[in-house]
This record gives C-alpha cells, sequence and structure tokens, in this order.
C-alpha cells in the first residue's frame, strides 16, 4: 500500500506505523483530512480490485471494439494479398505477350555446340522379361 505521510503543523513529517502517534497531536483539520484521504484510497483500492475481479468473472477483459480491429486488419491483409496477385498475374501476362524471337534473326550464342557425347549401346535379352511387363528402351552408359 502507499507510503502516508503527515505533515504536522510544527512542519514535521509522519509517516508508516510511527504515524498513529503523531496523529493525536494533530489538530482537526489536518486530522479529519487523513483519515478521509485513507478512508478514500483504501475505498478505491478496493473498488479496483472488486472490478477486476468481475470483469474477469463476466469475460470482459477484452477490449470493447476489438472485434472491429481485428476486421481491419483482416481485409488490409487481403487487399494486399489480391495486389501481390494482380502484380504476378500481370507479370505473367507481360511475359506471355511478348512475341517469340524469329528464326531468321541471330541469336547470340554464348559458347560453340558441343561434341556429341560418346555413348555405348547395349542390347538386354528380352526373353528374360515377362509377358506383361511394359518394355521401354533405355540408353545405358
Amino acid at each position: 500500500m502507499a507510503d502516508i505521510s503527515l505533515v504536522l503543523t510544527d512542519g514535521s513529517a509522519a509517516a508508516g506505523p510511527g504515524a498513529h502517534r503523531q496523529q493525536s497531536s494533530l489538530t482537526w483539520g489536518p486530522y479529519f483530512w487523513f483519515h478521509a484521504w485513507r478512508a478514500a484510497t483504501s475505498t478505491i483500492s478496493a473498488c479496483d480490485y472488486l472490478g477486476e475481479r468481475m470483469a474477469s468473472l463476466f469475460g470482459i477483459t477484452s477490449a470493447k471494439y476489438q472485434y472491429a480491429i481485428d476486421e481491419y486488419y483482416r481485409v488490409k491483409k487481403e487487399r494486399e494479398e489480391e495486389k501481390e496477385e494482380e502484380r504476378l498475374s500481370e507479370e505473367a501476362e507481360r511475359s506471355f505477350e511478348r512475341p517469340p524471337p524469329r528464326e531468321d534473326e541471330e541469336q547470340p550464342t554464348a559458347a560453340p555446340p558441343a561434341a556429341p557425347p560418346e555413348v555405348a549401346y547395349r542390347m538386354e535379352d528380352e526373353s528374360r522379361a515377362s509377358p506383361g511387363a511394359v518394355r521401354v528402351p533405355a540408353m545405358v552408359n
């Protein structure tokens, strides 16, 4: 709880548990003000505590307009996703709209074509395969 200080009529201060001895020497005005202030602060503290507990009990601890805030961020995210999809689709359309290069135009080549690799072919005995097997010719190096 807050540390309550008393300013006595002679200018000295009294605080904490030792303040009780000093209260008897107060005049009626400061004595009444001290007790009124102490009652008010303890009442407010009690109401604050009870209010928090009741709000928790009734489930009203979230923000009053949280649903509106959540909806705003959901709509904002959807708009950003739509803009991104639109940008990607426009980019794809531009890439398909470009005409393919003509054959009579020379295309720059980076390197001369390489020689064909050395390949050796070997035939396997097809009679070993089962009659229902699918036969696919394959190159084996």
